[in-house]
């Protein structure tokens, strides 16, 4: 079916709800987009609609097979929502949303990203790699996904509120952080209005 926000309505988990349906899953996951920026910053600085987790591949069943039964997961691709079961080996399903049937809302999203057991790499450069050291890291007892890389998703053509994710980050970011999101955004995206003004921005 095609998504409807209307008719398909998040009702997104917090950050502590998902640190308690995922904290024993065996499979590497972390928190991503906006409620990542947000997390390390320490505060809620904008109104987010959802919330992200990510994941590698391989590590999907184990991870979708930690939540309950109410939690059923959905393809999300190309604007429609899709059974799981037909599109589950399908190359370019990198989104899933998770429903609460209980509740009729859409409570989190898992995005599939690119990666081995040595290094995250970016799903639209393969050539932009990290150790997972520089692409996750553990803040507050939770695995969020660093700065520069959020920041990288969001360069390819950034929204109001990824512009504010920016201005909210980029004073956390370290000098080398910074030159490799530099350097990433030119590779990937180089026609992102963030390519010839890097981050910066105060």
């Amino acid at each position: 079916m095609r998504y409807d926000p209307q008719r398909h309505v998040w009702a997104a988990l917090s950050i502590t709800d998902v640190c308690s349906l995922l904290g024993r899953c065996p499979a590497r996951w972390w928190l991503s987009g906006g409620w990542a920026i947000d997390h390390w910053l320490g505060a809620v600085s904008r109104q987010h609609g959802d919330i992200d987790v990510s994941t590698l591949r391989p590590g999907l069943p184990a991870l979708l097979g930690s939540m309950p039964a109410q939690l059923r997961p959905i393809a999300a691709m190309s604007g429609r929502l899709l059974p799981l079961r037909e599109h589950l080996d399908d190359p370019e399903l990198r989104n899933i949303w998770i429903h609460d049937e209980n509740r009729d809302r859409f409570v989190l999203q898992v995005n599939v990203e690119d990666g081995d057991e040595s290094v995250w790499r970016y799903r639209r450069d393969p050539r932009i790699r990290l150790g997972w050291s520089s692409a996750v890291a553990t803040v507050r007892g939770v695995p969020t996904g660093t700065l520069a890389t959020q920041l990288l998703w969001k360069a390819r053509d950034p929204r109001p509120q990824d512009e504010h994710d920016l201005s909210i980050a980029d004073r956390l970011l370290l000098p080398e952080q910074r030159r490799w999101l530099r350097m990433a955004i030119r590779t990937a995206h180089p026609h992102s209005p963030w390519a010839n003004d890097p981050p910066a921005r105060g």
